[in-house]
């Protein structure tokens, strides 16, 4: 029994030694985000931490609790061999989803969680988007710190040997009843009626401190069990079913049908460019510092700059099919992962072929990440560039070609293109891993996120160049331009993700087709990305119904809101203020709104929203 107890307590000593590693290591790769947090408050990560800590614990230590006890009754080395080869597995998991989580939450800032298995599904973009620094150092750290606990295990945690007790049946029976009794309790993290969830380890108004506080691998793993269930059945229902569609139907409703026209022209070309994570923090006239964007500056000067755009989700997929068909990112899920919902999306290509529109799409990197070539196949694309149509020798980065030539390559075809046509054009190098030249000079300034200002002054150094071949292009005066970004970014501002201002993004009208009395002007109504492809349409006398969950930008009856996702649930922005909710534990986070009732106006519309939203999913 000596030996039985000794295993047990060392192996737990193990896997909760493990854990407090790895929340110290979080903190001090990011200790200057808690620079200016008080010391008991990030010593607090520990204690708040506890309960998730002890349920991770208790479900890694099932199976070898089963195995020790076992042991007392059967003198058989195989059962010794299953424990080692599990123990090895559990330690790998811990170590490598501990290390992705700290390199990833920079860019995520989130926890890691259940989208890290569709990456993982395509390994070569993990390797395209990682810094060389982190692929080195991550795989040495993972090898050398899986390494040096195994060995631990071997030599120290598996021993001393758990033999037989002959004629100590009954009270095995006892222990392991207990046992598992006791394992039951520590899965639940706390002698309550209420399950253990996240929440229980949010206690700073600090989210990084509330993310370091979270047991890592808890939140993976219950985020995949929620996912694996959540194409079955709506998560999100708070209130009865019509009641919330005839709450979503009365959002949607203008009070007068009309619109502003805004081109000086029915059949424009269309060339829309996504700007891969361009947050409004880049641009100066949206409250970015000076400096960043300084040719996007002077196009503002010839287009209509809409102030208040916010996008609906933070990647790349949902941002990429909010502007094509009007979809809505949800939380958990995302439209472009699901074939089989392709055919009840709507799209602007689609809309636009049928009016002898020819269209094509480009990117510089692999469209199979994030099923996108299936997505633009399906949305009926006549043309998709992407990588592989390049020629080998042009100059690459890890995860795409430099959008210089991304952008001069789509001059060239279009000089080619018969009118009248659409073309979209998603830029990557304002993208991790931030390897793009310096042709257009480098920030000097000490700021966080500095690579990745300097990936979008070198993005808008190309955009400089590219609207200086375009303007000379024949079709230019019959064009209109938008440049509007896919998603925004934590930024130097430190935009948590939960909050309005990480959604805040630039959108640019501009070009040959543009009204000259809008050239210069700016459009200060709240919008998303998700309504440009229903306002463009609307603009060009094209019926734009099937884009339900969108509005008419121009119509000045159209009312103010955005709804995004924040993994938790939803966000929800209006001109009085915003809110940010947690549906599963029904939290709100960085609310905004004036006074209580209001605050509880729009909540319910959020509810209702998310609802009807998410059901919609699901009948796709």
């Amino acid at each position: 029994m000596k030996n039985y107890l000794l295993r047990i307590g060392k192996y737990l000593l193990l896997i909760f030694s493990l854990f407090v590693i790895e929340r110290t290591a979080f903190l001090c790769v990011y200790h200057q985000t808690v620079a200016d947090i008080s010391r008991n408050e990030i010593f607090s990560t520990y204690y708040h931490g506890i309960h998730l800590d002890i349920s991770t614990a208790a479900y890694l230590f099932f199976i070898p609790f089963i195995i020790l006890t076992l042991q007392l009754i059967f003198n058989k080395k195989w059962l010794e061999k299953i424990l080692t080869g599990y123990s090895i597995a559990v330690i790998v998991f811990i170590v490598l989803s501990a290390i992705a989580d700290i390199f990833l939450y920079e860019e995520w800032s989130t926890k890691l969680n259940y989208k890290i298995w569709y990456y993982l599904r395509k390994p070569d973009e993990v390797f395209r988007t990682a810094t060389w620094f982190q692929l080195i150092f991550g795989s040495l750290a993972t090898l050398l710190i899986s390494g040096g606990l195994i060995w631990t295990y071997l030599k120290w945690i598996s021993k001393p040997a758990v033999v037989p007790i002959e004629k100590f049946y009954w009270q095995i029976s006892l222990i392991f009843v207990g046992g598992v009794f006791t394992i039951f309790i520590g899965m639940r993290g706390r002698l309550t009626d209420i399950p253990i969830s996240q929440s229980c380890a949010y206690f700073s108004k600090n989210q990084i401190l509330n993310d370091a506080a979270v047991n890592t691998q808890w939140h993976l793993i219950k985020s995949t069990i929620r996912f694996r269930s959540s194409n079955k059945t709506n998560q999100y229902v708070s209130m009865d079913q019509r009641t919330a569609e005839k709450m979503v139907a009365e959002m949607f409703v203008n009070e007068k049908d009309t619109c502003i026209q805004v081109l000086n022209q029915s059949r424009p070309n269309i060339v829309v460019v996504i700007l891969e994570s361009w947050s409004a923090d880049l641009i100066e006239s949206l409250g970015g510092k000076s400096g960043i964007t300084p040719y996007f500056h002077q196009l503002e000067q010839e287009g209509l700059l809409f102030t208040q755009t916010y996008a609906t989700g933070r990647r790349s997929q949902e941002g990429i099919s909010g502007i094509v068909s009007g979809f809505p990112a949800i939380p958990v899920n995302t439209i472009t992962d699901n074939f089989e919902k392709y055919h009840a999306l709507p799209s602007i290509s689609e809309k636009l072929k049928a009016k002898g529109y020819q269209t094509s799409f480009y990117f510089g990197g692999n469209l199979d990440y994030g099923n996108l070539r299936a997505y633009l196949m399906a949305m009926q694309f006549d043309r998709i560039i992407d990588e592989s149509s390049f020629p080998k020798s042009t100059p690459h980065g890890k995860l795409s070609i430099h959008d210089e030539y991304v952008l001069t390559r789509q001059l060239s075809d279009l000089h080619k293109e018969k009118s009248p046509f659409l073309s979209v054009l998603f830029t990557g190098s304002s993208h991790s891993p931030y390897d793009m030249p310096t042709t257009a000079g480098t920030l000097d300034w000490e700021v966080d996120q500095l690579p990745y200002l300097n990936s979008a002054k070198y993005a808008d150094w190309a955009l400089g160049q590219y609207f200086k071949k375009a303007k000379k292009e024949g079709w230019y005066d019959n064009t209109l331009f938008v440049l509007v970004a896919d998603h925004s970014h934590e930024t130097y501002k430190g935009w948590k993700y939960h909050e309005a201002g990480y959604q805040h993004i630039p959108m640019l009208w501009l070009g040959g087709a543009l009204k000259e009395e809008w050239r210069g002007q700016r459009w200060g109504k709240l919008c998303s990305y998700i309504d440009l492809t229903p306002s463009l349409l609307n603009q060009m006398g094209i019926n734009a119904t099937e884009f339900r969950w969108s509005h008419d930008i121009f119509n000045p009856y159209t009312p103010q809101f955005v709804a995004f996702q924040n993994l938790l649930g939803i966000g929800w922005l209006t001109p009085q203020g915003s809110l940010s909710l947690d549906f599963g534990h029904d939290k709100i986070y960085c609310g905004s709104l004036p006074d209580e009732v209001t605050t509880e106006e729009e909540l319910k519309k959020a509810k209702a929203y998310l609802q009807v939203l998410y059901q919609t999913y699901l009948d796709l």
